[in-house]
This record gives C-alpha cells, sequence and structure tokens, in this order.
C-alpha cells in the first residue's frame, strides 16, 4: 500500500532504523498506526483537458481530492517471524467542466475500502536470511462503473503521487529471501521475489497505458542488491533493483468478440541511494535520490513507440529535536517524471514540480503523534508517441495526522 511521501511516521522511523529498533526494545513488539490524510490538488487555467473522460468527449479537471484513513497492526508471530496487517478506507472526488450540469462544473466520486493485506517475515539460518511471504485477501472493489473508472485514472495517475485508491486486485501474493553477507566495510543484502498478481489490475492498466481495464497480468520477478556502509560519522545505503514481467493478457475494451492481446512490459530498473548525515542539532538528516527506467513494452510481439519512461526523485529530510520527546520535521524534494508517450491520458503523463513538507513528532510514553502539512507545485507534461505535446500547471495541499503505539 502506498501512503503519501510526506508521512511523518515514515520520515522519523525509516529515517533512522537503529532509533527505531531501540524503541521497539524499550515499548514492545506490538504496534498499531493509523491515520487520517487529506490530499488536494488544483489545475490552473481552464484545467486539465482529458479526452473521452467521465462519458463526455473530453472535458477538463478543474481539482483532484482524496481522503484516507489506513490503519497497520503488527505483532510478533514467534520464532523470530512478524506479521503486520494493514488496510485503507479512501474516498476520492473529481471535478470537472460539464456546460450541461447546474453550475457548469460536476463532480465523480470513488470510495470504499482497500484490499487488506498480511505480510509475515522472519529469520532463518541463523539470522542470514530473512524470507518474507505476503498475502492480498479481495475485500476491495474488483468491478467499476464507467464513471468510477474514469474517475479511478485521475486518483491513481503517478504525476499526482496521491496516496492509495480504494480498489482490489482480487487474491495475490508475494514470496521473497534476502541473503545477509559482510564484504570489507560493506554490509550486503542480495534478494529475490515473485509476485503472483491478481486477475483484477486496473490501476497497473492504467500507468502500464493499456487502453482498456481488462487486464489480467502475469508475475513479476525481482532481484535486488543492497549495500550499507559508514562513511565516517555518516551512513551511505544504495539499492539497485530489477523487475521482469512475464506475459499479460489485455482484452479488446471496443468488442467481447475480439481476441485479446499478449502484453510483455519491459523491465524495470532502479536504483536508490540515502547519506544519513551525523550533524551537530539534527536528530536526523538525510539526503537521498531514486531513479526508475522502464523499458519499452511490446504487444502482440511488437515494441510500442513511446513506451519507456525516466524517473527521477530527490531530496533532502531533517528532524530537529526541540525538546526530550517532540521533534520538528522537515522535508522538501523534487520529481522529474518523462512520463510514457503510448496516450495523453493523466495515467501516463510526465510531471516536473517540488514539494516542502512541515510536520512535528510529538511522543507521550508509548504513544507518538505525527501532525504534518505539505505543499507541492509543478507542471504536468504529456507525450504523444515522438513528443511533447503541452504542459499543465498545478498546486497541491495535503495535511494529516499519524497516531502509532507500541507496547
Amino acid at each position: 500500500m502506498v501512503l503519501p511521501s510526506a508521512l511523518i511516521g515514515t520520515l522519523v522511523f525509516a529515517a533512522n532504523p537503529a532509533a527505531a529498533r531501540a524503541q521497539e526494545r524499550l515499548l514492545g513488539d506490538h504496534s498499531i498506526g493509523a491515520a487520517a490524510l487529506f490530499e488536494s490538488i488544483s489545475f490552473g487555467g481552464a484545467g486539465l483537458l482529458q479526452a473521452n473522460f467521465a462519458g463526455l468527449d473530453s472535458s477538463r479537471i478543474t481539482r483532484v481530492q482524496q481522503f484516507g484513513l489506513p490503519v497497520t497492526v503488527a505483532s510478533p508471530l514467534g520464532g523470530g517471524w512478524r506479521v503486520d496487517v494493514t488496510t485503507l478506507y479512501a474516498y476520492g472526488t473529481v471535478t470537472y467542466t460539464d456546460p450541461q450540469a447546474s453550475g457548469g462544473t460536476r463532480t465523480a466520486a470513488l470510495n470504499g475500502l482497500s484490499d487488506l493485506r498480511l505480510r509475515a517475515s522472519g529469520r532463518l539460518l541463523n539470522d542470514a536470511v530473512v524470507m518474507t511471504v505476503g498475502v492480498n485477501a479481495p475485500t476491495g472493489r474488483t468491478a467499476l462503473t464507467s464513471s468510477q473508472f474514469s474517475t479511478l485514472r485521475i486518483l491513481a495517475a503517478p504525476a499526482l503521487g496521491l496516496g492509495s485508491s480504494p480498489v482490489g486486485a482480487g487474491p495475490s501474493g508475494t514470496l521473497g529471501v534476502v541473503y545477509g553477507a559482510q564484504a570489507g566495510a560493506w554490509g550486503l543484502a542480495m534478494g529475490g521475489s515473485y509476485e503472483f498478481r491478481g486477475s483484477y489490475q486496473p490501476v497497473a492498466a492504467l500507468t502500464a497505458g493499456a487502453p482498456s481495464a481488462d487486464f489480467r497480468p502475469g508475475g513479476v520477478v525481482r532481484a535486488s542488491l543492497g549495500a550499507d556502509r559508514v562513511i565516517g560519522p555518516n551512513r551511505l545505503s544504495l539499492a539497485f533493483a530489477v523487475d521482469a514481467f512475464s506475459d499479460d493478457k489485455l482484452k479488446n475494451s471496443a468488442s467481447s468478440t475480439l481476441p485479446s492481446a499478449t502484453v510483455r512490459l519491459g523491465p524495470v530498473f532502479s536504483s536508490d541511494a540515502q547519506l544519513q548525515i551525523a550533524a551537530p542539532r539534527f536528530r536526523d538528516l538525510i539526503v537521498y535520490s531514486a531513479y526508475r527506467w522502464r523499458a519499452p513494452f511490446a504487444r502482440d510481439g511488437q515494441t510500442v513507440t513511446g513506451s519507456s519512461g525516466h524517473y527521477f526523485e530527490g531530496g533532502v529530510r531533517a528532524t530537529v529535536p526541540i525538546s526530550m520527546n517532540n521533534d520538528m520535521v522537515f522535508a522538501t524534494d523534487g520529481r522529474w517524471h518523462t512520463g510514457l508517450g503510448v496516450d495523453q491520458g493523466l495515467p501516463t503523463t510526465g510531471v516536473r514540480s517540488g514539494s516542502a513538507t512541515l510536520g512535528f513528532n510529538a511522543r507521550f510514553g508509548m504513544l507518538a503523534v505525527q501532525p504534518y502539512i505539505r505543499a507541492q507545485a509543478g507542471s504536468l507534461i504529456q507525450r504523444a508517441a515522438l513528443l511533447t505535446t503541452g504542459s499543465q500547471s498545478f498546486v497541491g495541499v495535503s495535511s494529516g495526522l499519524v497516531v502509532v503505539t507500541k507496547f
């Protein structure tokens, strides 16, 4: 489940795993986390033009909003194993122009629960191997009306960076192993995993540029390598991964009698770097960057023009103590995504944007309360197969309250 990058719990605990482990030892191995998150994005000028949206030939989107309530519970199982369960309720709306509606605008909505995701992880072979087993229970939506699917096209667009939408994927699961080793000053982690994807994957279809939501995905194999070392008082972490996809089936949206297309997504290569800086007056100071390249995909054996894309992200996160139990959290980041040139819809649109986050982390015994506010601005870049066709400015604001307890 993807939550907003500004989630203060992520900024605090993921930024300092040693502190997180220490707190777990002091407060116990059980944890419950819940959050209330609100996100809003507005488009400049007359709005973002989208063809064939919500049953109209074309329309301009003026505002996107989403409210989410994610919940996570984690607990030890014994024998070195640990389980966590995550679910989400979300309510999203898209406001667009419609000359036939009262006031010239109309609002489409999508709401509900996501799938229930269970994950168990444990250490084997004298802690040299970590195994993870994940199961996706199909509690979310697995059928959408045309209006709901049009709304999902906007809410799930990677360029907007919103949280997860309340759409299910059907039964699915993941099995992965990671082996740890030491090479000089470097700590290494080599991993492999296989993901069985459920039979209903509208978000995967949209972000891959598929013209139909009737998308039956194959499996995904991931190989990864992580490296971590101390450099003076600082810590450097690097990660590299490649995802390889088996054949997917895409049914024709215009006629049920036409044969399905076979789609083979190109491999996705990704790299991440994070430098944790030991600086005076900072509890945590992290500089990070990430790069991902989606290789071209093929449909019925033919490479699709414009189906590759580059994705860059980077930023700085800082935690400044203001008392023994209270911290201020600051973050700023930038994104540059080329998007895909397979169509000019929002799901495959590129983006150039920046954001700033201000948060507060207060600890009361076993309870941590983490409010935050985030502002962003940028431009969406729409691509055709061979050229960039236009851009659209946008601004956004999000806020939330995260509550975590460990016992």
